[in-house]
Formats: structure tokens, C-alpha cells, sequence
């Protein structure tokens, strides 16, 4: 399967040098990395995503996330660039204090739904922050200093219950 024939493939968006809008599509949010892609997916649900991976392995092509682009740091020559961004999904249980999250979910969008319920969590300090990319260690929380930065090399970890006044 060629580019074109994934293009082709796919509801989403798949932009290759050349298209309009790639370059902008593959620039993240820190400018001053370049990120020389060999192919940016808008992924619109988990479908195209299996799409993309199951390409990108019979073609050798490596598969790199991100769904704000403020996670980059180079290292992606030739890959295809994964953006995420449209699957924002956010559902919050209450009752159970848990929230799933999308892949391109952002901490203000989460912010808000678990502030509806009295709840919060460990968000990064901008809301424009992807949820994923601030998991997996990539910024700090207003809360990290006495509770911890998330990271896969920390385990889960449950804050300690407490109320934020608004005021």
C-alpha cells in the first residue's frame, strides 16, 4: 500500500508533502523543532488508527503521536505523524471519581467536565495541554511539587482528597 492508497483508505485526513496545509500540520507547537514527517494523519476514531498502524507495519514506516504537538521532540524522520487532536472524548463517572479521556483531550476541556462534579485532577498548567502528552511526562501540574509529576516510571498514584474554593 503505497500513501496514496492509504489516503485513499482512510475517513480522516492524510496529508503528504506537497498537500496543502502539511507543512502546517506537521509544525508543533514549539517552533523550533522541525519535525521532517513523511505523513501526517488527522485520525477522526480508533479505526483510522488501526489503519495507520496496521500500514505503517507492513511498510516499515515507524508511527509517531501527538495530539496538541507540544510533546515534540524530534527524532521523526520519515515516520508517519499521528495527530490526535479529534479524538476528544471525555467521560467522568462521578460516583467512582473517574475520567476517560480521548487521546486528543485537553486539561481545560477535562478541567471542566470534572469541575462539574466537584472534582479535578492532576492537569497541566496550561489548558491547552493535551491529557496524554502531560501523562507520559511531558509538564508539570500545579499539583506535582507535593504529589508528584506523572511519568510511566512513577506508578499510579491517589491524591489526597481535598476542595479547591473558586474564590
Amino acid at each position: 500500500m503505497t500513501f496514496e492508497e492509504l489516503r485513499g483508505a482512510l475517513p480522516g485526513r492524510v496529508l503528504l508533502p506537497g498537500d496543502q496545509g502539511f507543512e502546517n500540520a506537521a509544525r508543533p507547537w514549539t517552533l523550533t523543532v522541525v519535525q521532517p514527517v513523511a505523513a501526517v494523519v488527522h485520525v477522526g476514531d480508533t479505526y483510522d488508527v488501526a489503519a495507520v498502524v496496521q500500514y505503517a507495519r507492513g511498510a516499515g514506516v515507524p508511527v509517531v503521536t501527538q495530539p496538541t504537538g507540544h510533546g515534540a521532540a524530534g527524532g521523526v524522520a520519515d515516520a508517519i505523524l499521528l495527530r490526535t487532536g479529534q479524538l476528544d472524548s471525555i467521560e467522568i463517572d462521578p460516583a467512582r471519581r473517574v475520567a476517560r479521556v480521548g487521546a486528543g483531550a485537553s486539561w481545560g476541556r477535562v478541567q471542566a467536565a470534572t469541575g462539574a462534579h466537584g472534582l479535578t485532577g492532576l492537569a497541566g498548567s496550561n489548558p491547552a495541554v493535551g491529557v496524554t502528552g502531560y501523562t507520559v511526562g511531558g509538564g508539570m501540574s500545579w499539583f506535582s511539587p507535593p504529589i508528584s509529576a506523572p511519568s510511566p516510571r512513577n506508578p499510579p498514584i491517589r491524591a489526597p482528597r481535598c476542595r479547591v474554593p473558586s474564590s
